[in-house]
C-alpha cells in the first residue's frame, strides 16, 4: 500500500508538468495551430502516396529492382551480407549520408538498376521529407531502400508472415507499424 502511494507521488511532478503544457498549449491557441497543420500535411501526404502509386515508373522500378535482387545470389541470406557489405560497410559516405552512393561499383544487374532509379527516389525522398523510401517484395525482403540504414536487404517477415494486404502479421517487426502508413 504504502509503496503504490509512493509511487504515485513520485509521479506527480511529471503529471503537473503534463498538464501545465497542455493547458498553455490550448490556452494559446498553439494546439490548434499544429492539428491544422498536421491535418494539411497528412492530406498532402495522401496525394503523394496516390500520385506515386499510380506512376508507371515505381512498377517499372520495383519490377526491375525485384528481378535485379532474385539475380543478385542464390539465397536472400547471401543477398543481405553481399548488399550491405557493398552499399554500406563499403560505402564511403558516413552514417547518415550512405544515400549519396548512386550505384556500387561492379557489373550486378543490381548496381545497374540502382544507379538508374535510386536518383529519382533519394530526390523524392528529399522533397517530400520522407523517412525512407523502402521496396519490399512479396516474402518481406527490403529488395530496396533510400538511406540504406541496417534494415537494408533485411527480411522485414522475419520470423513472421505478410498477409494478402502487405501487413506484417507476426515475426520481429511485429510491432514497427510496417504497412500500416
Amino acid at each position: 500500500m504504502l509503496e503504490a502511494a509512493l509511487d504515485v507521488l513520485s509521479r506527480l511532478p511529471y503529471l503537473f508538468y503534463k498538464m501545465e503544457s497542455e493547458f498553455s498549449l490550448v490556452e494559446s491557441g498553439l494546439s490548434e495551430v499544429w492539428m491544422k497543420k498536421a491535418a494539411a500535411d497528412l492530406t498532402n501526404q495522401k496525394g503523394f502516396i496516390r500520385t506515386e502509386a499510380s506512376d508507371y515508373q515505381l512498377v517499372d522500378a520495383f519490377l526491375a529492382f525485384k528481378r535485379a535482387w532474385d539475380s543478385y545470389r542464390p539465397t536472400d541470406a547471401e543477398r543481405l551480407l553481399s548488399l550491405q557489405v557493398a552499399y554500406i560497410t563499403l560505402n564511403e559516405h558516413p552514417a547518415g549520408s550512405k544515400d549519396q552512393l548512386d550505384y556500387a561499383p561492379g557489373s550486378s544487374q543490381y548496381h545497374v538498376v540502382h544507379k538508374q532509379y535510386h536518383p529519382i527516389y533519394r530526390d523524392i525522398l528529399y522533397e517530400r521529407n520522407y523517412y525512407d523510401i523502402f521496396m519490399l517484395d512479396l516474402n518481406g525482403n527490403c529488395i530496396y531502400s533510400v538511406y540504406k540504414e541496417l534494415d537494408y536487404a533485411t527480411n522485414f517477415a522475419a520470423n513472421g508472415t505478410i498477409d494478402e494486404n502487405g501487413v506484417v502479421r507476426y515475426g520481429e517487426w511485429k510491432d514497427s507499424g510496417l504497412g500500416e502508413a
